[in-house]
């Protein structure tokens, strides 16, 4: 059996207005919330896209610079990783996720597995991300990373439901996928209590510093 073709795709749209600054360029462990979650993405991904909206060419210039001009020594492997990034900008991006979610999948038709993730979720580890993709079974649709029961993020996705996302109306949720009839959920109990976090605000953040 030949290999998933895994590719990564991260929602980064938005305008952040809970926040008070822009989510995708907060720096988590010195280094900026989107080009942190690229990094990990890549270490089991083929391609990343990236779906830009708000301050796009923030976000661009960021990914360009952060993977062109590191140390000699460095440059010809994140020279490599830049070529496996792909930023995409969504024009109405302020009518929701789901329609980011539309234009980023729309690159990535050629996949058999897509991992999909938001820009507040900077915290995962890499051991994350290669246990997740351990968990690919071609006998579901759909896995999803669990905490003591309660379903967390990001969450992987098969081919088999790219129609029903790329089709479906723009005022959508891929929670109404997933609970389709048709759809096969796989359920992972990862161990990971941050699959339940996000940073949608400076709280959000406070709290799970505390809890280090």
């Amino acid at each position: 059996m030949s290999k998933p073709i895994i590719n990564g795709l991260l929602i980064s749209a938005g305008l952040s207005g809970r926040m008070g600054q822009f989510k995708p360029l907060m720096l988590y462990k010195n280094k900026s919330f989107v080009v942190t979650i690229v990094e990990k993405l890549l270490t089991v991904c083929e391609r990343v896209v990236v779906v830009t909206g708000f301050q796009k060419e923030k976000i661009e210039s960021t990914i360009n610079s952060q993977f062109s001009t590191l140390p000699t020594g460095r440059q010809v492997r994140n020279s490599q990783f830049l070529n496996r990034i792909n930023c995409v900008y969504n024009p109405n991006y302020e009518k929701g996720m789901f329609t980011s979610l539309q234009t980023g999948l729309g690159e990535l038709k050629k996949s058999d597995w897509v991992i999909y993730h938001f820009v507040d979720q900077p915290f995962h580890k890499e051991k994350f991300y290669s246990e997740l993709i351990v968990q690919i079974d071609d006998n579901y649709d759909w896995i999803q990373p669990c905490y003591n029961g309660k379903e967390g993020h990001p969450v992987l996705f098969k081919k088999n439901i790219f129609g029903k996302i790329l089709t479906a109306d723009t005022s959508s949720s891929l929670r109404l996928i997933r609970d389709g009839v048709d759809t096969k959920c796989k359920k992972w109990e990862c161990g990971y209590a941050q699959v339940l976090n996000d940073f949608d605000t400076q709280s959000d953040i406070e709290k799970f510093n505390s809890k280090k």
